[in-house]
């Protein structure tokens, strides 16, 4: 199991790289940084060989920038989660890189306010896409926070049996005190959240020519009985009736 997000950034100012990589270390305790270029070219390089999880990357560079970066990444089917550092003369840039798996960018000089904003939703994503993933046992996160990481976990991984204690145990808290707080923000429990996103998505299914027993396998059931049970639960009629009000 891992408990540090490895960081690389990517900034031909030597001074501003190295005052990013300590900020980002200094706000979050669940992000290490582990290289710091001042081209793409070099860091795509690192990037190949060892994958980070977030690079940090400046636009205008030589050799290679961090458009072009991004779309190199892009192009390999990095991992990595990309944010841009732009000057308020790049924006138009920044706003083009999106399209290339950027997830975020920030602008220059980065504000340790906006930084930390950034390093917060990274931290969901990437928690929720790893869940091997082990908060540290002193970072304090608000209820807030922990619930969106539970919806996010729940997003990317409906299609997989979901273990609640075990998502709670890497989170660092007890099952019951997940539940407590995921209810008082949700008005549900963390269970009929993860049933009813599942039927949710299920419902869409049927709109198409889909086996059941396939849709149910695709929301996350392996049971084709216990998914019909669980739909009608939801929706008030099993998912061939509902099929039938479609046409």
């Amino acid at each position: 199991m891992s408990n540090k997000f490895n960081v690389v950034v990517v900034d031909d100012e030597k001074l501003i790289a190295k005052n990013i990589a300590k900020n980002i270390e200094k706000l979050s305790s669940n992000f290490q940084v582990v290289n710091i270029f001042s081209n793409g070219l070099d860091a795509l390089d690192f990037i190949k060989e060892n994958p980070p999880h977030v690079v940090f990357t400046d636009i205008r560079m030589p050799l290679m920038d961090g458009l072009e970066l991004a779309k190199e990444m892009a192009d390999i089917n990095s991992p990595a989660k990309c944010v841009i550092l732009t000057g308020y003369a790049d924006f138009s840039y920044a706003k083009t890189a999106m399209q290339n798996g950027v997830v975020d960018y920030l602008l220059k000089p980065v504000n340790a306010e906006e930084l930390e904003k950034v390093l917060k939703q990274l931290e969901v994503s990437l928690i929720a896409a790893n869940p091997d993933f082990v908060i540290e046992e002193d970072q304090s996160k608000s209820p807030e926070e922990l619930v969106e990481l539970i919806k996010e976990y729940v997003h990317n991984h409906y299609k997989e049996t979901i273990d609640l204690n075990v998502l709670a145990d890497n989170m660092g808290f007890s099952p019951s005190y997940l539940t407590k707080i995921f209810t008082k923000y949700e008005e549900t429990t963390p269970s009929k959240y993860i049933r009813n996103y599942r039927m949710n998505i299920a419902k869409q299914m049927l709109s198409l020519d889909t086996n059941l027993d396939k849709i149910a396998e695709a929301v996350g059931y392996t049971d084709p009985f216990h998914f019909s049970k669980s739909f009608k639960q939801t929706f008030g009629m099993s998912p061939s009736e509902y099929r039938k009000t479609l046409n």
